[in-house]
């Protein structure tokens, strides 16, 4: 049976979630000024892999957007919100974490994403408490279509898999040793402030975290002609380490046409130790009436790293990925294949090749 969609008013809800049996995709209750929300998604898949030695297969949680459940609450004063924003991930078998030595992650594991207190204001907007920090997300900008399958955090879909050495053996390093997209500074305990929207289409953000985690951002959102553009850049301080990451994508409304790139340094600050980096460029192409039931998405892309295991390491993955909408059940449908190469200078390894299927159903 479908799941269905319901808007509830504050004079139904309790009947509406305590009938038997009932599921709701969608729950808002809604009273004056008051507004409450609930939903999550559920995006699970299958992993098969080969490692040069041996094939194996996995049934995982799709790291690059887990499942998660998420409740909203604010209060609207006209021209301001004040509101708490409560989110829980479940993942079975992560895959970023499974690997040919631990095929089989029986339990869940409950992340706390976010839970904060915010303020949307005329003169910005104001959070406390764990959530994004100002520079999460900055390196993955992608207007293709196709990010639950590929996108610059190339590692996430088998960052896990340990990869072989030339005599067949395991080595000591997995695919995450050598595949970071460097992401800014993710879900911490901070205080983050955005500014509100100015030089058409500019928005700066800075947070202040938890274990001298700190950062300041800048994202822009516009549309030049048929093309829509996104972009983003930041500067973050992880304890230590200083961080440069960013992204820009560009959508061509009328072929569906894009393009993205992404790239991030680190700053060690460690004696003889070089800075990691890398390059990720991604070719899109997008149909919305390929098929009847919703967009189709397709992307090619490249990443391109180094120094980020060792001193002279490399790292280059590519992949193709396709992903279709089916819009009456809020579901995308995707599929694809990535391989990794890695090596350093005194070790090769074999190639790790991935397929991946999967879906992805938001409630």
């Amino acid at each position: 049976m479908l799941i269905r969609r319901i808007l509830l008013s504050s004079s139904v809800a309790a009947a509406a979630l305590s009938a038997p049996y009932a599921q709701a995709q969608v729950v808002t209750i809604k009273e004056g000024g008051f507004t409450f929300t609930f939903g999550g998604q559920i995006n699970r898949g299958i992993i098969f892999t080969d490692d040069g030695v041996e094939s194996n297969d996995f049934f995982v949680d799709n790291d690059n957007s887990s499942t998660r459940l998420t409740a909203r609450a604010a209060y609207n004063f006209g021209d301001y919100v004040v509101g708490a924003l409560i989110e829980y991930e479940f993942e079975f078998s992560s895959s970023n974490s499974i690997s040919q030595l631990n095929s089989d992650i029986g339990t869940s594991v409950s992340n706390e994403r976010k839970f904060e207190l915010f303020t949307r204001t005329p003169f910005g907007n104001f959070a406390y408490g764990q959530g994004d920090a100002a520079s999460n997300g900055i390196a993955e900008i992608d207007l293709s279509g196709t990010f639950i399958g590929n996108n610059s955090a190339v590692g996430l879909i088998s960052g896990g898999q340990i990869f072989r050495t030339a005599d067949g053996g395991f080595s000591s390093n997995t695919v995450g040793d050598f595949f970071s997209n460097f992401d800014g500074i993710t879900r911490i305990e901070r205080f983050r402030y955005d500014t509100p929207k100015f030089g058409g289409g500019f928005t700066a953000s800075v947070s202040f975290g938890e274990d001298n985690q700190n950062d300041i951002a800048l994202r822009y959102s516009g549309k030049f002609g048929d093309i829509r553009v996104r972009s983003g850049i930041t500067y973050a301080e992880l304890d230590d380490t200083d961080r440069i990451a960013g992204s820009v994508s560009a959508f061509h409304d009328p072929t569906g046409i894009n393009f993205t790139f992404a790239s991030g340094q680190d700053d060690l600050n460690v004696a003889g130790r070089d800075d990691p980096g890398y390059y990720y460029f991604k070719l899109g192409y997008q149909k919305k009436d390929l098929l009847p039931w919703g967009s189709t998405s397709f992307a090619v892309d490249y990443y391109d790293g180094s120094d980020q295991a060792v001193n002279g390491s490399t790292s280059e993955s590519y992949s193709i990925f396709a992903v279709q909408k089916i819009d009456k059940i809020d579901t995308e449908v995707y599929a694809g294949f990535r391989t990794f190469d890695a090596a350093t200078p005194t070790e090769s390894f074999r190639d790790i090749d991935t397929i991946f299927i999967g879906a992805r159903y938001k409630f």
